[in-house]
């Protein structure tokens, strides 16, 4: 019986290196070791959660467009797609993939409701991802909202952000509500 979620937030190619939103820091790229952490996470049998930044032709109408007028993540281009090794791994069936339009999403949240109601003992939730400061630390606010007593973490070597300042000041905001980050 898995006793861990792990939450893979918008691994997608418009945010590494290569990207149009490419994350600042670290500057290293550790896409690959994500991917190597949810195959790892899976052949340990837990669950896997993955979210996608979706949006569409409109996004430059849209509030976020217009605070952050680079196209981005646009529904079935080659950006929105989840990265090779989470594509390869999503492929197997084992991990299930949320769509969100905002930072955040609820249905990562029902689901593992879904899977604590149907008689799963989920101790922990861990997220990576990218961006810490905006994407990943709003699902983690979200979850921990949730679940006031779950223990939830962010895996900070396995995160990206704009820049290192704002990798630092998510860091902070994520541990001032109780979120470990390791």
């Amino acid at each position: 019986m898995s006793t861990k979620v792990l939450v893979v937030v918008d691994v997608q190619n418009d945010f590494v290196k290569r990207g149009v939103l490419p994350y600042g820091y670290p500057e290293k790229s550790n896409t690959s070791d994500i991917e190597s952490y949810v195959l790892k996470t899976m052949m340990n049998g837990d669950y896997v959660v993955a979210t996608r930044d979706t949006h569409h032709d409109n996004y430059l109408e849209t509030l976020e467009g217009q605070k952050l007028p680079v196209k981005h993540c646009i529904h079935q281009t080659f950006g929105w797609e989840l990265t090779e090794g989470i594509r390869v791994s999503y492929s197997t069936g084992k991990v299930v993939v949320f769509d969100k339009p905002t930072f955040g999403t609820a249905l990562v949240a029902e689901y593992i409701k879904g899977l604590i109601d149907g008689g799963e003992r989920i101790e922990e939730v861990e997220l990576v991802g990218y961006m810490l400061s905006i994407c990943v630390l709003a699902n983690a606010v979200i979850l921990r909202s949730r679940f006031p007593n779950m223990r939830i973490k962010v895996l900070k070597d396995y995160c990206g952000d704009v820049d290192e300042a704002s990798f630092n000041a998510a860091m902070t905001v994520l541990e001032k509500q109780q979120i470990d980050v390791v």
